[in-house]
């Protein structure tokens, strides 16, 4: 008997085009950027641009990355930590989810300097963080002999290391008290290699600012300098790190002003800190109050009184003006909870402000030896570091953020989906 073989027929047009659920919803634009909002890290949103040029347009989008910030702002990876004790700045890095952990692993933290200080290592004095954001660390490692600047990428080795100057005679950046410098990378974080470095020369009742930069290949272009600007009565620089917004600097002062300098006009101006911030001790001042960069505009000024931190925002115009709003006031013993100790009620116990995170998000606070990192936003602590006994001077923290846009590779054009 001779079975009889049933022939299929080829599906109709309409049945093979009929979308499925998961076509129907990854090929809606609105849909699709939902689910990339819902992402943790930025991380998985460079991998998910990698599956075709669409979904690349969408998560390059600069309105999506506005919307994906505002729901997962950029992380902190951890911190490098520069003391007496330490040959140079070494990273700490805090607890992490298991993603942004092996980020961590794959980076190159060490600031190691065994390319540019070739003397033997009494002749090596030391290595200095000069600027550490947007992934980027500017160091400086200091020789008898030679200086170098060189720019680190912890998070991309492959462009990491750039020498941007190396200096034959002893570094020209040991100045005296008359004179402070300030070394700068650009606000955009691209990858050039150039930076540029402000130095105020003051006398006793004015001030002037000399600007240059450094090129990438080491040369030093034609400074330009500001016009003086008298001095505020008693006034005295802090050493708190310099802010760097939209073309102006401004630079903490300890006795109640903020020293601002507009780098396209080459002028410079001051603005007065809140009366409630005031302080009659300039040494106090420096390690209770630091300035932090606004997302938008302006800048936020953090001030440890106590056992309260005050939160103030500074909006800016054109003019260099504007109002200080106080808009933010938290209690540490609160916040703390069970690692307050029993000798906060004594009173006789200070706090200093380490450093601050961009948009008044984290503060690092010292108590007593300890280090605690407190996040603002959500009102949590953790201890990251406990001080050794010779690092109660010359201490200081920069933090490392998540790099912020993500860097998002090009896409071959051969092989993208659109």
């Amino acid at each position: 008997m001779e079975c009889k073989r049933q022939r299929l027929s080829p599906p109709s047009p309409a049945a093979a085009a009929a979308p499925t659920p998961a076509s129907s919803v990854l090929d809606d634009g609105d849909l699709l950027r939902e689910i990339l909002l819902r992402l943790d890290f930025p991380t998985s949103l460079v991998r998910a641009a990698l599956v075709c040029r669409r979904w690349l347009r969408h998560a390059s989008n600069p309105a999506f990355l506005r919307r994906f910030r505002d729901l997962h702002p950029p992380r902190l990876l951890g911190f490098y930590v520069d003391s007496a004790s330490l040959p140079r700045p070494r990273f700490v890095p805090l607890p992490l989810p298991p993603e942004l952990a092996a980020v961590v692993r794959r980076a190159r933290f060490d600031l190691d300097t065994d390319n540019f200080c070739q003397e033997t290592d009494r002749f090596y004095l030391g290595t200095t963080i000069y600027y550490c954001r947007k992934g980027r660390v500017l160091v400086c490692h200091r020789g008898a002999e030679k200086s170098t600047f060189q720019l680190r990428r912890p998070l991309h080795p492959a462009s990491d290391g750039a020498v941007i100057s190396t200096f034959r005679t002893p570094l020209p950046l040991m100045l005296n008290k008359r004179q402070s410098r300030y070394v700068l990378l650009s606000e955009d974080g691209g990858h050039g290699v150039g930076c540029t470095v402000v130095t105020l020369v003051s006398s006793e009742r004015e001030v002037f600012a000399k600007v240059e930069r450094i090129l990438q290949d080491g040369v030093w272009d034609i400074a330009r300098n500001s016009a003086p600007i008298e001095l505020p009565a008693n006034w005295r620089r802090s050493l708190s790190r310099a802010l760097l917004i939209e073309g102006k600097l401004y630079m903490l002062g300890k006795t109640g002003y903020i020293l601002g300098l507009d780098l396209v006009l080459m002028s410079l101006f001051f603005i007065e800190v809140p009366d409630a911030v005031r302080c009659d001790c300039p040494e106090s001042f420096q390690l209770s109050v630091k300035l932090s960069q606004a997302e938008k505009s302006g800048f936020y000024l953090i001030h440890v009184e106590g056992f309260k931190i005050h939160v103030w925002l500074h909006g800016t115009d054109g003019n260099n003006s504007g109002n200080w709003a106080l808009v933010n006031t938290i209690c540490l013993r609160q916040v703390f909870g069970h690692l307050v100790k029993p000798s906060w009620e004594t009173g006789d116990l200070h706090i200093s402000l380490t450093e601050s995170g961009d948009n008044a998000e984290f503060v690092f606070l010292e108590v007593d030896g300890e280090v605690f990192c407190m996040h603002i936003t959500n009102k949590t602590v953790e201890k990251v570091y406990e001080m050794r006994m010779k690092e109660d001077f010359l201490f200081e923290i920069y933090p490392f953020m998540m790099v912020w846009p993500p860097i998002f590779p090009a896409l071959i054009k051969t092989h993208d989906q659109d």
